[in-house]
C-alpha cells in the first residue's frame, strides 16, 4: 500500500506541474478557453461568473480550483474587456497558484451575418508551496517557496448567427506564448509549455422549446493531449431552462451535469466519474464542480418616441 501512495504522490506532482488548471464545464471558463470569447454574448452588456471544482477527496487532500471573472462589452472603441482571478491548490504541499488575467477582444462582422473575434490575454501569476508537511527520504535543499511570472495568450473564434435553427462556432487559442519559467529553483529553467485549445460547437434548435448543443474540445500542452467531447440540451419550460449535459474526457472521466437558467441567472452542477488508471485508488470518485453565471444590461437603448399628431378632417 505504501508503494501505491508513493506512486500517487509523484503522479499528482507531475499533474500539478505539467498541466494547467482546467474545468470540466469548459465553456463556462471562457477566459481560459479562448480570450476572443470575452464579451461575446447578445442582449446584455456585462457577464459575471464564479466556478469551483474539488477533486481527489477519496485519495488525498482535495485538489481545489476557483475562478471568478467579469466581462463587459464595448468598453472603448468597440473593444471588450475581461478580468479574472484564479486560485488553485493541490495536495499536502498546498501547491498553490494565484493568477490575475486581463483580456481584450474585438468583434468583426463578416458578410453582415457572422462574427469573427480576436482576443489577447496577459496574466500575472504567483505559485507557492509549503514543504513542512512533506517527508523526504533524503534531505532536500529548496531555494524558495514562491515565485511570480507573467503570462501571454491569444485567441480567435468564429460564430454564425445564434438565432438561426442551425448555427456553429469555432475557436482556436494559445497560452504561455512567452514560455514562463516554472521552477522553485532559480538555477533551473523549467519552461511552461505552450497550451493550444481547439474548440468546435453546434447549436441545433430541434424544436421551439428543445435545443441540442454538441461540443468538442481538444487541448495540447507539451507531451499532454486531452480530448473532451459531449453535448448539452436545453428544455424551455415557461420562463425556465433545464440544461442537462454529459461529457467524456478520453480515458479519464465521464462528466454528468445539470443546470437551470431563469432570466439572466444560470447555475450548473456536475460530477466527474473517474475512469483513468487511478480508479483503483479513487473508487471511480472524481469531484464536484459548480458554476454560477449572471448577465445584465447596463446601457438602456434610447427609443425615439414618435408623437402622433391628429390630422384634422375637412368636409
Amino acid at each position: 500500500m505504501k508503494y501505491l501512495y508513493f506512486i500517487l504522490f509523484f503522479t499528482f506532482i507531475k499533474f500539478s506541474f505539467g498541466q494547467d488548471v482546467h474545468f470540466s464545464q469548459f465553456t463556462k471558463d471562457r477566459m481560459n478557453l479562448n480570450p476572443s470569447m470575452i464579451g461575446n454574448f447578445t442582449d446584455n452588456d456585462s457577464r459575471f461568473s464564479i466556478q469551483r471544482k474539488s477533486q481527489w477527496n477519496s485519495v488525498s487532500v482535495p485538489f481545489s480550483s476557483f475562478s471568478s471573472s467579469y466581462e463587459e462589452k464595448n468598453v472603448f472603441y468597440d473593444f471588450n474587456l475581461g478580468i479574472q482571478f484564479l486560485n488553485d491548490k493541490s495536495g499536502d504541499s498546498k501547491l498553490s497558484l494565484n493568477q490575475i488575467n486581463l483580456a481584450l477582444s474585438k468583434n468583426f462582422n463578416t458578410l453582415n451575418l457572422n462574427n469573427l473575434s480576436l482576443g489577447f490575454l496577459i496574466g500575472f501569476s504567483q505559485k507557492s508551496i509549503d514543504y513542512t508537511e512533506l517527508i523526504f527520504e533524503y534531505e532536500e535543499q529548496f531555494l524558495k517557496d514562491n515565485f511570480v511570472y507573467p503570462d501571454v495568450g491569444i485567441g480567435l473564434s468564429y460564430q454564425t448567427l445564434p438565432n438561426k435553427i442551425l448555427s456553429y462556432n469555432f475557436g482556436i487559442s494559445s497560452f504561455h506564448l512567452n514560455l514562463p519559467n516554472n521552477s522553485f529553483n532559480e538555477d533551473e529553467n523549467v519552461k511552461i509549455p505552450v497550451k493550444n485549445n481547439l474548440y468546435f460547437g453546434i447549436k441545433y434548435d430541434y424544436l421551439t422549446n428543445f435545443t441540442i448543443i454538441p461540443e468538442v474540445l481538444y487541448t495540447n500542452q507539451g507531451v499532454s493531449n486531452e480530448l473532451l467531447l459531449g453535448s448539452q440540451a436545453e428544455f424551455k419550460l415557461d420562463n425556465i431552462k433545464i440544461i442537462p449535459f454529459t461529457y467524456y474526457r478520453l480515458e479519464d472521466a465521464i462528466i454528468l451535469g445539470f443546470g437551470i437558467s431563469k432570466d439572466n441567472l444560470t447555475t450548473n452542477i456536475s460530477y466527474d466519474i473517474n475512469i483513468s488508471d487511478l480508479d483503483i485508488a479513487s473508487n471511480n470518485r472524481g469531484g464536484f464542480e459548480f458554476s454560477v453565471i449572471f448577465l445584465w444590461q447596463k446601457r438602456k437603448e434610447h427609443i425615439n418616441k414618435i408623437t402622433e399628431e391628429i390630422c384634422p378632417k375637412y368636409l
